[in-house]
């Protein structure tokens, strides 16, 4: 069997990137991404391009012998990048491909390793050109995907593909889930292991699970099945670290809301409003930006599998405890701006009432003379 192992890396790198001016600073080395021709989705539909640069070709020894690794940058807009790393692999059994699943080489390095100098080379390069870019990149988020070239060795002509599964389930759900020994799964786990599975003809497929993935389909057929793997695993990557600035930003409100409540504290109630309501337009406009790299055009086969991606990754869960925080966020706001604008009355109020005491002093004392 011939095909490759595709490594799939996100990094959160800023609140929003302008892609117009990094590809000008990229002088030729990067252009707009371009899906191919999608089943089902108008001609002329509008679809969303992340900037997409190819870096230099990279062979390294490994202890499975040399390998060539090709690797591609996509940036996308919302501040996010992708790294795809491709490794050709040729084996004569589906769990040889178990020696891929954490790559390393003889000089001691490790492909996070590598993958995390180049993202880090690329941060510096486009830091000037990032909206509020992070302090220092975190450790990204990876999934790796297996892909076998159609047809697999072994089957028959014309042998759809789900036949070929039923027959290689366990090995499948082997090398999915890390497992050596085939034989120790329990049926409750292949299945379970193999739920989010498709196929759009006979001899391709898909099978997706929470930190990797297999596809047997032809190189051509499976490159819009891995920009829905690598968007799902981006997305994953964004909900997860905007979760975690939110615990951030809802912690410092607390503390905040709880010093500008006396009642003295008139200036840094307004920095305060003025930092929340700022916080609040950012992270609207990045769910904005997280949900419309999500829209495939029209294509159901593609949305499925998006779909069944979100299920294993748990993205509705994630997305609610984000619009959770952001509605806590929004009404810690609401409350100061309340209390902010009741202030003010009162402050008003008691003005308009020393101005009319003022006023009946200086009648009285008028009168009096």
């Amino acid at each position: 069997m011939k095909g490759e192992v595709i490594y799939l890396y996100a990094y959160d790198i800023a609140y929003e990137a302008n892609l117009a001016e990094i590809e000008k600073r990229m002088s030729g080395a990067a252009e707009r991404f371009h899906l191919g021709r999608l089943r089902d989705a108008p001609r002329d539909f509008p679809v969303y391009q992340p900037l997409a640069i190819e870096m230099e070709k990279a062979q390294l020894e490994t202890a499975n012998g040399p390998l060539v690794l090709t690797i591609a940058v996509k940036l996308f807009a919302l501040g996010a990048v992708s790294v795809k790393v491709r490794v050709p692999v040729a084996c004569e059994h589906i769990t040889d491909l178990l020696a891929f699943r954490n790559l390393s080489f003889k000089d001691g390095t490790t492909l996070d390793g590598r993958v995390q100098d180049i993202a880090q080379r690329l941060f510096d390069d486009w830091k000037p050109l990032l909206d509020t870019p992070v302090t220092a990149l975190e450790e990204a988020e990876v999934y790796t995907v297996f892909c076998l070239n159609a047809p697999v060795t072994g089957t028959d002509a014309g042998e759809p593909m789900e036949r070929w599964l039923q027959s290689n389930e366990r090995e499948v759900a082997a090398l999915l889930s890390g497992e050596t020994d085939a034989s120790r799964l329990s049926g409750q786990e292949v299945e379970e292991t193999l739920k989010y599975r498709y196929s759009y003809y006979q001899n391709d497929l898909a099978v997706v699970d929470w930190d990797t993935a297999l596809l047997v389909d032809t190189l051509e057929g499976y490159q819009e099945t891995l920009y829905v793997l690598e968007v799902a695993n981006l997305q994953l990557e964004e909900l997860k670290v905007y979760d975690a600035k939110l615990d951030q930003v809802l912690d410092k409100a607390y503390d905040d809301v709880e010093v500008v409540a006396r009642p003295h504290a008139f200036r840094a109630r307004q920095h305060v409003l003025n930092e929340l309501r700022g916080i609040k337009m950012d992270l609207a406009k990045v769910a904005d930006e997280l949900s419309n790299i999500t829209k495939f055009f029209g294509d159901w086969h593609l949305a499925r599998i998006y779909m069944g991606c979100a299920a294993r990754f748990h993205l509705s869960e994630w997305e609610d405890n984000v619009n959770q925080k952001l509605r806590a966020l929004d009404g810690l706001y609401t409350m100061l701006q309340q209390d902010s604008t009741n202030r003010v009355m009162m402050v008003l109020e008691i003005s308009i009432v020393a101005l009319f005491v003022i006023d009946l002093i200086i009648i009285v004392v008028l009168g009096v003379k």
